[in-house]
């Protein structure tokens, strides 16, 4: 699978758990972006790959088969947070909180075929 800029899919995010250390996956809906994926929350307080994140920025996600270890952050500028949650919904959630997954690897190498 070729990641094309601006394309929305579902993927799995797995987090470490902020209390047990654990491997937490979840399937979200994610977007990519300019070599980076991104993920939406309504509430960080109350998902636990949120708090996961905030807890411990190191995540992997998986796609088509391929998987990219990623550092996280919080999105806090305006202008790429409304870019990301139009590209997600149609018409847009913008109350959400968005989380940027830059992977460790050249984003060249994000196809199935690595």
């Amino acid at each position: 699978m070729n990641l094309r800029n601006g394309s929305v899919f579902v993927a799995e995010l797995t987090t470490i758990g902020r209390s047990t250390g654990l491997l937490c996956p979840v399937e979200l809906r994610l977007v990519y972006l300019d070599g980076r994926f991104y993920a939406s929350s309504a509430s960080i307080e109350r998902k636990h790959w949120c708090r996961n994140l905030v807890k411990n920025p190191d995540a992997e996600v998986s796609v088509d088969g391929a998987k990219f270890r990623c550092r996280v952050r919080q999105v806090t500028e305006e202008k790429l947070r409304r870019e990301v949650l139009t590209l997600r919904d149609s018409p847009p959630l913008l109350d959400r909180v968005v989380f940027e997954m830059t992977p460790n690897d050249s984003p060249a190498s994000l196809t199935k075929n690595r």
